[in-house]
């Protein structure tokens, strides 16, 4: 038995050594695939309803005004917020001709959306469904705040409450 365990563990932890030794260690995820924005791709009348601005050093759009019942507001996208990612494509290797196109399409189609709000280092990701929107629809500049989520005024002195008699 002894000599039949020998020569198996001799070629067998080797073998163990050499594979642990070769394989990657904390290789680099691949990067994503890009797809090209290809105008017969993104023909139709469907929007998100949101105008951009572009940053000039970083060359990054940022939401400056939301439409109102646009799909960005159903969907929580703020003023402020930056676009880094659309579909599988990053902004930056768009051009912006190329970014407003990516974001039109055929209505009830869906584009994926990954922004940055205020500076924080996670991403936020929306899948946005694009809708027919009317010329005359009154863009917001910030939108209002939800009577819902409105937190009490605690600046004000709170008055006694008489029991319920």
């Amino acid at each position: 038995m002894k000599l039949l365990l020998t020569p198996c563990l001799m070629v067998f932890l080797p073998t163990l050594a050499f594979a642990q030794a070769t394989a990657p260690v904390d290789a680099p995820p691949k990067p994503a695939v890009f797809q090209p924005v290809l105008a017969k791709d993104h023909q139709g009348l469907g929007l998100i309803g949101v105008r951009l601005a572009f940053d000039k050093a970083t060359g990054l759009p940022q939401i400056v005004a939301i439409i109102r019942g646009s799909p960005a507001a159903d969907f929580g996208l703020r003023v402020g917020d930056i676009l880094v990612r659309i579909d599988k494509n990053l902004t930056t290797s768009l051009t912006e001709d190329e970014v407003h196109l990516a974001l039109r399409g055929q209505p009830g189609t869906g584009v994926e959306l990954t922004i940055q709000r205020d500076d924080d280092p996670h991403f936020l990701i929306r899948a946005v469904e694009r809708r027919v929107l009317f010329a005359d629809s009154e863009e917001m500049i910030q939108p209002p705040l939800s009577e819902v989520a409105k937190l009490p005024d605690l600046t004000q002195p709170v008055t006694a409450i008489s029991p319920i008699p």
